[in-house]
């Protein structure tokens, strides 16, 4: 009899979730029942009945409404895919049911065609054609679909394979026990949490030269890295590809054997010895780990299990360098210097021979490690990559990772070497495909199978793939992975050229714009936007939100609902508000996570992008209450240095947006903008002043055709000066704590506001403006007085009149405005 193979028994567990071998043996029948209740609390029903899936987010404690079905289509980043609709009578489509299983089968029998019995290829196979097409149906429970069962039933029962028959029956008994379990019922399995320390850091550690060229590249690096580490760990655990539940933003969370525990301290060490060897201490991994017993795996004890793993981090976190060994100490903390024994004690030699990079600051050989392009213009080895990186993502069709022996460490960190060299360290090649290429990029090793991500999916980009990685076994995972990058057009090089004190400096047709291009894209201040957003609680969202319902495989419906949003779907947003402000190439998404983002444009493009993020993620989740989204927007200069803007944002993000507490308790959900903090739920004040700043903007450019063309700014400017007033009052002027300021300015304000508006004709265009805000000022006041006029003014007005007047402002900018051709 065979040893029990793990990888055999997550593919049986697949294949029989996905309905495809009906009459398995009994004790694989055991197995399989038992996997089913660790991971959902029941297994698939009989009978099968067609059903649309439900949104998880209306499992989400705090839902209200009916529940919302997806559409039953192919995975794909579209909105009419992605988001879930109301249920109708005819839901589900039994053509459309029917088409997608017809599908789902024919995917899983051409999986097994090109895993050519590959254990691992198998398994992966297996699991992407659940992934494409099982999205959307149902599972065990009309929220959990096929795709988020099958993979953690497969997970279960690649940890079940080593168990004998008899060793079964204890989980079995406190699965039926309950809360009443026995205290020394032994382990089901080990959650393990990894993190890859130090990921934000090394993203924004760059110059502003540069940098916006190899930006995207560095991103998309940080990802593939924090994938190789979570895929290395796998392996040294001997787990198929279902046992990674999460990985994603440099996080990832394993399903591994409770005797594993003990294995872990010394694959973090090797981890974290391959990151130093080529970022020195910029990157460690930290891993956390908790057993769980059956009973545990749902409600309460779920919840326990993840909050004692979140602690168990944290404290990992304070210790990340603890399991370097001292011999390793100075590779690490020192790697960054040069190798004393290449070192010329003569200065002079000492200049000639050294350098430093313009994008990222390390020292390094010239012509070894840092290129010279030409006189104070120098770049190392791996920014240089990066950089093709960037170029190469976006177009980018799919990714493949191949596995191969792991790269024997040099002697000292090679903080220079190009990209690739990293993830070899880890035992993997990436072969790139893009739509422009008709070869891979780098070129796949001869051997070793293939795992491939397909970032767009057709029978000819799969054929193109096959004929690419030869004879080998190979598996195709759909994979979103975040491309946007705005592009140099044709008309740029003459558009901005006035913008570069060295025309040298200017990127190249198709290559990435630059910050500077972003900056002067805008209309109004010339200004590069900063956007960073984050959804609000997330942790307590995982840990907490599902409550008693709470299931592992529920969990996991839930990670990838939000996955689908923030790695897919934003893209597709970034194309539409592009497309809708007729301001293509002015959005870079620099990164987009499981939970948050940070993306870089035209500052007013930004502006509208926000917004429209905030209203999409409503739609998406229902309109859930507690699935809200905090951020910040900040203006910059595009030469200032990444970090800085980087950390600027996040600053407002954390001490205003995430900040800010409503009078009735509520926190959180706004937006950090202009030195103001708007609450942006439902119908809170952010979309008022939205609306009245494009009011005003539109306003103002019409008077700016008529006689006396100020007056629509000046109108501006009044707004701004009578809000900012209570700032600079005396605190004795307030009526109370909390209260506004009740001085006679409010009453100047108004009699301000109906002067002008008789004086104003007719026809001329601020007069429709005047008269709206003479409505709204006299609503306000009968709704609310004083009070109310003081916060409309200073809570609406003033920030809507400042946003109309950065929109509106002609700045003298260096790059020449676009014909209506050209965009």
């Amino acid at each position: 009899m065979s040893a029990p193979d793990p990888f055999s028994a997550a593919f049986r567990g697949l294949w029989l979730i996905a309905g495809l071998d009906l009459e398995p043996d009994p004790e694989t029948a055991s197995r399989l029942r038992l996997a089913e209740a660790l991971s959902a609390g029941a297994p698939m029903p009989a009978d099968r009945r067609p059903s649309a899936l439900i949104s998880i987010f209306h499992a989400v404690e705090g839902a209200s409404g009916p529940p919302r079905v997806y559409p039953l289509l192919p995975l794909n980043r579209q909105r009419e895919t992605l988001f879930p609709k109301e249920a109708t009578p005819e839901d589900p489509p039994e053509l459309a049911l029917r088409n997608l299983e017809d599908d789902l089968k024919k995917r899983l029998e051409e999986a097994l065609r090109d895993a050519r019995e590959h254990p691992p290829a198998r398994v992966a196979g297996a699991m992407g054609a659940l992934a494409r097409f099982a999205w959307c149906l149902p599972g065990p429970a009309p929220d959990i679909s096929l795709y988020d069962h099958g993979r953690t039933v497969g997970a279960f029962m690649a940890l079940l394979a080593e168990a004998p028959p008899e060793g079964l029956a204890p989980w079995e008994a406190a699965l039926q026990a309950g809360s009443e379990a026995p205290v020394d019922t032994p382990p089901v399995a080990l959650l393990v949490k990894g993190d890859v320390s130090g990921i934000q850091r090394f993203l924004y550690q760059v110059t502003g030269k540069g940098a916006a060229r190899g930006l995207r590249g560095r991103s998309l690096y940080l990802q593939l890295l924090s994938e190789a580490v979570a895929l290395f760990v796998l392996r040294q655990l001997r787990l198929p590809l279902t046992n990674l539940l999460y990985s994603g933003g440099g996080h990832f969370l394993l399903l591994a054997r409770p005797s594993d525990e003990t294995r872990l301290p010394e694959i973090r060490r090797e981890v974290t010895r391959r990151l130093a060897a080529f970022h020195g201490p910029s990157l460690a991994l930290v891993l956390a780990a908790v057993p769980i017993r059956p009973h545990e795996l749902h409600g309460e004890g779920l919840q326990q299990a993840f909050e004692a793993l979140h602690r168990r981090l944290a404290q990992a976190k304070a210790r990340r360098l603890e399991s370097l060994p001292p011999e390793d100490w100075e590779a690490f903390l020192v790697g960054e210097q040069p190798d004393s024994s290449q070192r010329s004690e003569n200065p002079a030699d000492h200049a000639e021979k050294w350098t430093d990079c313009m994008v990222c600051g390390i020292r390094g050989f010239k012509g070894e490690e840092i290129v010279v392009e030409r006189e104070g213009r120098s770049k190392c080895k791996r920014c240089r990559s990066l950089e093709d990186l960037g170029r190469a993502a976006v177009d980018l069709q799919a990714i493949a990772w191949i596995e191969r022996e792991p790269l024997s460490l040099p002697d000292r960190p090679e903080r220079a070497a190009p990209w690739e060299k990293a993830l070899q360290a880890f035992g993997f090649a990436v072969s790139l495909f893009r739509a422009s290429g008709p070869k891979p990029s780098p070129e796949p090793p001869e051997a070793g199978w293939a795992l491939v991500w397909l970032v767009e999916d057709s029978p000819d980009l799969r054929g193109r793939i096959r004929r690419a990685l030869g004879e080998r076994p190979i598996a195709f995972f759909p994979h979103f992975l975040l491309r946007r990058a705005p592009r140099v057009r044709p008309e740029d090089p003459e558009r901005f050229l006035r913008c570069y004190d060295d025309p040298d400096e200017m990127p190249e047709v198709g290559d990435v714009r630059d910050f500077t291009m972003l900056q002067h894209s805008s209309r109004g201040i010339q200004r590069l936007g900063v956007l960073r957003a984050d959804l609000d609680g997330a942790g307590a969202l995982f840990s907490r939100g599902l409550g008693k319902a709470m299931r592992l495989a529920r969990l996991m419906a839930l990670s990838s609902a939000l996955s689908r949003f923030f790695e897919g779907y934003v893209e597709t947003l970034c194309e539409t508000v592009e497309r809708e402000t007729g301001r293509p190439d002015t959005l870079y998404a620099v990164y987009a996570g499981g939970d948050d983002l940070f993306i870089v444009g035209a500052w007013d493009v930004v502006a509208d992008f926000a917004a429209r993020l905030r209203r999409e993620l409503a739609e998406y989740t229902g309109h859930h209450p507690r699935l809200t989204l905090s951020a910040a927007l900040t203006l910059h200069d595009g030469r200032e240095a990444v970090h800085l803007f980087a950390e600027e944002a996040g600053r407002a993000l954390e001490e205003g947006a995430k900040a800010y507490q409503r009078p009735d308790g509520k926190a959180k959900d706004a937006l950090r903008f202009l030195e103001r903090t708007l609450p942006w739920g439902p119908e809170e004040a952010f979309w008022t002043v939205l609306e009245w700043s494009e009011r005003f903007r539109q306003g103002v450019e019409r008077a700016a055709a008529r006689p006396r063309p100020g007056r629509g700014r000046g109108l501006l400017f009044a707004l701004i000066r009578w809000g900012t007033r209570p700032q600079r009052a005396r605190p004795a002027l307030r009526k109370g704590p909390g209260q506004p300021i009740l001085v006679p300015w409010i009453w100047h304000a108004a009699y301000f506001i109906r002067r002008w508006q008789d004086l104003t004709p007719a026809e001329d265009p601020l007069r429709e403006i005047l008269d709206a805000m003479r409505r709204e000022w006299d609503r306000w006041d009968e709704q609310g007085g004083p009070i109310a006029l003081s916060r409309l003014l200073t809570e609406i007005w003033t920030p809507a009149a400042r946003w109309a007047e950065l929109r509106t402002r002609h700045e003298e900018g260096c790059a020449r405005q676009p014909s209506a051709d050209s965009v």
